[in-house]
């Protein structure tokens, strides 16, 4: 695809909804991932959603796991809820209707319908994995239909940040982070946003000590690096 062909002035704004979209279409994929097998097999109480909150840094207010299955998936009024990061992204992809497009847009919907028929059905796993799969539709309709190379780049850096937030916090698949970090810095320098290069470079450089990952302090302060990249102002 040639993305040379097209380009649009975005404001500040718009940058601004284009990474958050892909922050929280990322947020609901690698949250369901997880949440799909703990919902499914509730009776296994080996799974300590007190430590999960604590590594998401989000508020654990919940009495059980029961609580915690049903609150963390549906609940609008817990900001944190999967819902809730659904409803977020839905509200920046209709904001974003006339740069992303109509089809990125319907997959952003079909993902929140998903989760909404799922706190109603008897079987919301199902609706769970059809909400994944709409997400990874998203996904690649964004690669497949913004023809503005700055467009598609900003919503990749929205999934990278998010995915190496994600990833480092829960410290899972720790043997491609260094995979991710390098994939966001080749996003970001295909974007028009303005980034510390050499804070790419130092975040890239942390993440080869693998070490690091067992200590919180260090992967708290990668993890402001990270999110500081993308202060807009």
């Amino acid at each position: 695809m040639d993305f040379s062909e097209v380009k649009r002035t975005l404001t500040l704004k718009q940058v601004d909804s284009l990474y958050w979209l892909g922050r929280y279409t990322e947020r609901v994929l690698s949250s369901l991932r997880i949440f799909i097998n703990v919902f499914d097999s509730q009776l296994d109480t080996t799974f300590d959603y007190a430590d999960y909150c604590d590594k998401l840094n989000i508020s654990n207010s919940f009495s059980s796991l029961k609580d915690f299955c049903f609150r963390y998936a549906f609940d609008e009024n817990y900001a944190s809820s999967i819902l809730c990061s659904a409803t977020y992204a839905n509200g920046n992809a209709m904001m974003l209707r006339d740069i992303v497009g109509s089809e990125c847009l319907s997959y952003v919907e079909l993902a929140l319908r998903a989760m909404q028929d799922a706190r109603l059905s008897e079987s919301p796993v199902l609706l769970f994995q059809r909400a994944m799969d709409y997400i990874m539709a998203f996904k690649g309709a964004v690669f497949d239909t913004i023809q503005d190379r700055n467009v598609y780049n900003i919503i990749r850096c929205g999934f990278g940040v998010e995915r190496l937030d994600f990833y480092l916090r829960l410290g899972i698949h720790e043997q491609t982070v260094l995979f991710e970090s390098r994939r966001l810095a080749e996003a970001i320098s295909y974007t028009d946003v303005e980034c510390d290069t050499l804070q790419i470079q130092k975040i890239t450089g942390e993440l080869c000590e693998l070490d690091s990952f067992t200590d919180r302090a260090d992967k708290m302060l990668l993890l402001q690096l990270i999110d500081s990249l993308f202060a807009f102002s």
